[in-house]
């Protein structure tokens, strides 16, 4: 799997975990769910920029 292969992934994986059959389903805890997912977000984003420019021979 490709750089924009995993990017188009990662875009559908956060449509669907923040639309509505998943906010449905967490909505008594609804504010736990959207700050626990936009930072589990976060952080594989930044795991995967760092490992494509450690890949690439960039420094970061």
């Amino acid at each position: 799997m490709n750089n924009r292969e995993l990017w188009f992934f990662l875009f559908l994986l956060g449509t669907l975990l923040f639309n509505w059959p998943f906010l449905s389903i967490f909505s008594l805890s609804l504010p736990f769910y959207l700050f626990g997912l936009w930072a589990a977000f976060v952080i594989v984003i930044g795991l995967f920029i760092r490992k494509t420019n450690h890949r690439d021979g960039h420094n970061v």
